[in-house]
């Protein structure tokens, strides 16, 4: 009569597959998180890059000092709104010149913010456009015929950017009063991520 051969339990047959998961389950874990880290931190303006009061380069063009107006007329919105309770309005100027307007273009889908020293900020939103009156994005504007489909009242606030020029555009926003004296206009592009312009006030 022939002895036996004891079969291997379970976890001897499972061993390759059970050290194949140890290792798996960390890498996948890590990647992961590396991945939500690498798109968090790309997606966050965090690289301040200061704008000096002689002007400072950056998207092929010459940026210089903002200027910021607290509380400015008209205090009521182009249909006669009030502003919510507790929030003040904000008009804040950005001087750029460009040495070539063909690159202008690089300056199109600029997001214009304002943050307050906490590190919260404020976008220009739908509520603001009821608020706005001058035209903004950081492009600027042009109107060569005052009878133009755009309203008359802002006519003479669209410049036509000139080579070698400095021009002015405007943004405007609502903001809780209590950060009113203290908000720092800023601007972003999502090609520049995690950087962002920043204007000292």
């Amino acid at each position: 009569m022939t002895a036996r051969r004891a079969r291997p339990g379970w976890l001897r047959r499972n061993t390759i597959a059970l050290a194949s998961l140890v290792l798996t389950i960390p890498l996948l874990g890590w990647w992961s998180v590396r991945s939500d880290y690498d798109s968090w931190y790309d997606g966050e303006p965090r690289d301040a890059v200061e704008v000096a009061a002689g002007g400072t380069s950056y998207q092929d063009a010459t940026w210089f000092a903002a200027s910021v107006e607290t509380d400015p007329s008209p205090r009521a919105g182009r249909t006669g709104t009030p502003l919510p309770d507790g929030t003040t309005r904000i008009r804040v100027y950005f001087r750029l010149q460009v040495d070539d307007v063909a690159k202008l273009e690089k300056l199109g889908g600029c997001l214009v913010h304002l943050r307050a020293n906490d590190g919260r900020t404020w976008d220009e939103s739908i509520l603001d456009d009821e608020f706005q009156d001058r035209p903004t994005g950081c492009t600027g504007g042009s109107d060569e015929k005052p009878q133009s489909w755009r309203d008359p009242r802002l006519a003479p606030y669209f410049l036509k950017p000139k080579a070698g020029k400095p021009y002015e555009t405007v943004a405007v926003f609502v903001v809780p009063t209590a950060v009113a004296a203290e908000v720092r206009p800023t601007i972003t592009w999502a090609t520049r991520l995690p950087q962002y312009l920043a204007f000292p006030r």
